[in-house]
Protein backbone atom coordinates (compact mmCIF):
# COMPACT_ATOMS: atom_id res chain seq x y z
CA UNK A 1 0.00 0.00 0.00
CA UNK A 2 1.37 3.37 -0.98
CA UNK A 3 0.04 6.73 0.11
CA UNK A 4 1.19 10.28 0.67
CA UNK A 5 -1.42 10.43 3.47
CA UNK A 6 -3.25 13.28 1.76
CA UNK A 7 -6.49 11.37 1.88
CA UNK A 8 -9.05 10.29 4.36
CA UNK A 9 -11.35 7.36 4.91
CA UNK A 10 -14.77 7.37 6.47
CA UNK A 11 -15.73 5.38 9.55
CA UNK A 12 -18.02 3.24 7.38
CA UNK A 13 -15.16 2.46 4.99
CA UNK A 14 -12.89 1.54 7.93
CA UNK A 15 -15.54 -0.80 9.33
CA UNK A 16 -15.74 -2.54 5.93
CA UNK A 17 -11.93 -2.68 5.68
CA UNK A 18 -11.57 -4.22 9.14
CA UNK A 19 -14.40 -6.68 8.47
CA UNK A 20 -12.76 -7.77 5.19
CA UNK A 21 -9.41 -8.26 6.97
CA UNK A 22 -11.09 -10.35 9.64
CA UNK A 23 -13.19 -12.40 7.21
CA UNK A 24 -10.35 -13.04 4.75
CA UNK A 25 -7.69 -13.44 7.42
CA UNK A 26 -5.08 -11.02 6.14
CA UNK A 27 -2.87 -8.42 7.74
CA UNK A 28 -1.40 -5.28 6.20
CA UNK A 29 2.26 -4.32 6.45
CA UNK A 30 3.02 -0.70 5.60
CA UNK A 31 6.18 1.29 5.04
CA UNK A 32 6.21 5.07 5.23
CA UNK A 33 9.14 6.29 3.15
CA UNK A 34 10.84 9.62 3.61
CA UNK A 35 8.02 11.49 5.33
CA UNK A 36 7.62 10.83 9.05
CA UNK A 37 4.06 12.20 9.11
CA UNK A 38 2.90 9.39 6.79
CA UNK A 39 3.73 6.80 9.46
CA UNK A 40 2.78 8.93 12.46
CA UNK A 41 0.09 7.92 14.90
CA UNK A 42 -3.24 9.12 13.57
CA UNK A 43 -2.22 8.95 9.90
CA UNK A 44 -4.37 7.12 7.37
CA UNK A 45 -1.58 4.59 6.81
CA UNK A 46 -1.37 3.91 10.55
CA UNK A 47 -5.12 3.29 10.63
CA UNK A 48 -5.00 0.88 7.68
CA UNK A 49 -1.94 -1.14 8.66
CA UNK A 50 -1.43 -3.78 11.30
CA UNK A 51 2.30 -3.25 11.27
CA UNK A 52 3.75 0.06 10.13
CA UNK A 53 7.38 1.04 9.80
CA UNK A 54 8.96 4.31 8.79
CA UNK A 55 12.15 4.62 6.77
CA UNK A 56 13.71 7.94 5.91
CA UNK A 57 16.97 6.69 4.43
CA UNK A 58 17.42 3.31 2.73
CA UNK A 59 21.19 3.71 2.95
CA UNK A 60 20.80 3.23 6.72
CA UNK A 61 21.51 -0.49 7.00
CA UNK A 62 19.77 -0.70 10.39
CA UNK A 63 16.50 0.65 8.97
CA UNK A 64 16.59 -1.75 6.02
CA UNK A 65 17.50 -4.66 8.30
CA UNK A 66 14.49 -3.87 10.50
CA UNK A 67 12.16 -4.13 7.52
CA UNK A 68 13.50 -7.49 6.42
CA UNK A 69 13.49 -8.82 9.98
CA UNK A 70 9.78 -8.02 10.31
CA UNK A 71 8.80 -9.33 6.88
Amino acid sequence: MLTDDDCGVTEAWMRGWNEAKRRLGFRVFGVGIGAPRVAAAGSVLAALCDNLRSVEDFTDVHAAADLFRVI
